[in-house]
């Protein structure tokens, strides 16, 4: 594998040295002017990702997506993109990943869409310039962008609504002269979590009589109280910033019916979680940095005896990241990007006979660009290497692997576009998967995923009118591929490997926008099958048929948002017995919004309905969702 690295490096580098200076600096305005990535990302409209509340919240009608979520404003919320898992999602902010140390997978609701310039999802990978190592390695990447203030200002937001939720937030924007601009925010969150919901159950026992229940009950454990503040600071050609998040919330776990005198769990969750990062990009070269400390504190108190003195568990993890990459240009139609990333991790825990793993990794990438006529195409290829110690054991292991990548994209006309891709991503088990008590599991291999997508995108404007239709089908081969499901609260987790998953897909996408009036629909198939089960059946929590619909309109500062989601019957086990099913559920959102321009400012009016029908629907198991649901949110800026 080292040797193949090297060859292909040293291919990439022996015409780039040629370079003058002049064309490496032209590099970059190519990299700014050029025609595009070559896998255009599915993009959230602008007027949409103001009016969502979280990440969560906005990116929810993506096709190929399924958002995980486990209940309520303080659930997680993490997201699936065609069967591959969550931790083969790369979440980057500001181009440099974010990593949690719960699972490895980054909770969406704890970032807010205020401050964004967009959210972007990309299949396979983004196929641009001067992209850190670390991004060539996602089998798919969701980018957050943060955007510049453009001139001084204060805005400030107050959020209400159902299950005790209320939510203050203040952003200041400075301007410094016409390169420098500073951005801080800081928003609290609180809420009781309490929410009333259906269960029922009915079996036959073996003397042949019936039993079963059918209730109303209440969501309980699950308030939370959340702290997040940012401070950014932007200047040219660069990019600092720090986020801090703090949190204390409840662990309801799985609904189960239970004696009258049995106790519903009262585990409880702090989290501290902080970052410092930047960017700065001169000519052909960009630099990346990252310091990250996350602190996780679980109180685990006994259901069967709840006497007992609850077991405290502590965990700390701190990162350090660094990045560097450099774009090359031996002629005005071939481009080449080198990159190298190092990162350290290292977890603390204060307990006994605890591992506390070091893993120190690195990745190596180079990737060509070339572009002919109508024709683009781009080849990558990533080597990335692992170092695992664990210092009570005085041992280590060492894992490698090549990760290869082609992309083509044909523009025939005005208006059309074909693409397609082929590529390898591999992951890691964290330490989340290996360590931690209750839930981690040392024999757990790495996921080796290979994947092939095939899209065809139309568009046309006529008029004031602008039609769009997409059509991307994909084929997706895991080995290995690592499940984590919630045992009995969201902090215990099984985690087991599923030998051999073949995903067949495909996302149909049709759009009519004008300039008051716009609809968008979407519909996903997606059969993901569990090759090493007798059945052949669907992989856990994955629907065969989903979709939505979006219909948004504005007027004279007005602003309405329906939108539709459905999504079909899925199944808790590879088994696909009915006794694992999850039944299909249909809910409606609802947004409205008014914009009031004042003498010394303006103020906007939003209210947002959620689950209209109140539809009673679980999207993991036992982890019912809320029924109907308000928020009102009031926007001050001056």
């Amino acid at each position: 594998m080292r040797k193949a690295l090297l060859i292909f490096l040293l291919c990439c580098l022996a015409p780039g040295l040629k370079a003058q200076p002049d064309t490496l600096r032209s590099a970059v305005i190519s990299a700014v002017q050029g025609r595009g990535e070559l896998l255009p990302g599915d993009t959230i409209p602008a007027g949409l990702l103001q009016r969502a509340v979280s990440v969560a919240d906005a990116v929810r009608t993506f096709g190929g997506v399924q958002i995980r979520d486990y209940g309520g404003v303080g659930g997680l919320k993490t997201i699936n993109v065609r069967s591959l898992g969550s931790e083969h999602t790369g979440v980057f902010l500001d181009g440099i990943r974010i990593d949690n140390t719960q699972n490895m997978q980054v909770d969406l609701g704890r970032y807010a869409t205020d401050g964004l310039a967009g959210i972007r999802l990309y299949q396979g990978q983004k196929a641009g310039y001067l992209q850190s190592a670390k991004e060539y390695g996602n089998a798919n990447a969701l980018y957050l962008t943060s955007a510049r203030p453009e001139k001084n200002g204060m805005t400030l937001r107050f959020r209400t609504g159902s299950f005790g939720t209320y939510a203050p937030a203040l952003t200041v924007d400075r301007r410094f002269g016409s390169r420098i601009s500073l951005r801080a925010q800081a928003e609290y969150t609180a809420s009781d979590g309490r929410y009333p919901f259906h269960v029922s159950d009915s079996r036959t026992l073996p003397d042949g009589t019936h039993a079963g229940y059918d209730t109303v009950m209440t969501r309980q454990n699950g308030d939370l109280h959340s702290l997040r503040a940012a401070l950014h600071l932007f200047g040219p050609g660069w990019h600092v910033q720090a986020w801090g998040y703090g949190s204390g919330r409840g662990l309801p776990g799985p609904v189960y019916k239970r004696a009258g005198t049995y106790p519903l769990s009262r585990d409880r969750q702090d989290d501290r979680n902080f970052f410092l990062q930047g960017e700065w990009t001169a000519g052909p070269i960009r630099l990346k940095g990252k310091l990250s400390h996350d602190a996780l504190r679980f109180t685990d108190h006994s259901e069967t005896n709840p006497d007992l003195a609850p077991a405290v568990f502590n965990y700390a993890t701190d990162q350090a990241y660094l990045s560097a990459a450099g774009l090359l240009e031996p002629l005005p139609w071939w481009k080449i990007s080198l990159a190298a990333d190092l990162q350290a991790t290292y977890m603390d825990a204060d307990l006994r006979d605890f591992v506390y793993p070091f893993r120190l990794s690195g990745w190596l990438a180079a990737a060509q660009h070339v572009t002919a006529g109508p024709l683009q195409a781009s080849a990558s290829l990533l080597y990335e290497a692992h170092l695992d110690r664990f210092g009570t054991l005085g041992d280590s292991r060492f894992r490698d692997v090549l990760s290869p990548a082609l992309i083509l994209r044909y523009d025939p006309a005005a208006g059309w576009t074909f693409s397609a891709f082929a590529k390898r991503s591999w992951r890691l088990p964290s330490f989340n998967d290996l360590y931690y008590t209750n839930v981690g599991s040392a024999n757990l291999r790495p996921e080796d995923a290979w994947q092939a997508g095939l899209d065809v995108s139309w568009s046309r404007t006529a008029g004031p009118w602008r039609f769009e239709a997409k059509a991307e089908g994909y084929v997706n081969r895991i080995r290995d591929k690592i499940i984590a499901v919630p045992t009995a609260s969201q902090f215990r987790w099984s985690m087991y490997n599923i030998g051999d998953v073949r995903i067949l897909g495909s996302d149909l996408r049709a759009v009519i926008r004008h300039e008051y009036i716009s609809l968008d629909l979407r519909y996903t198939f997606q059969q993901a099958r569990d090759h090493t089960a007798a059945d052949k059946g669907q992989v856990p929590y994955i629907p065969i048929h989903s979709g939505s619909a979006t219909l948004s309109g504005t007027w004279h500062g007005w602003t309405a948002d329906l939108t539709i989601f459905a999504t079909g019957e899925r199944f808790t086990a590879s088994s696909n017995l009915p006794m694992f099913r999850l039944v299909p559920w249909l809910t409606a959102d609802a947004d409205f919004g008014k914009r009031l321009p004042l003498k010394t400012g303006e103020l906007t009016v939003r209210l947002s309905l959620r689950n209209l029908t109140g539809e009673q629907y679980e999207i993991v198991d036992r982890y019912p969702m809320p029924g109907r649901n308000v928020l009102l949110t009031l926007d001050y800026s001056f």
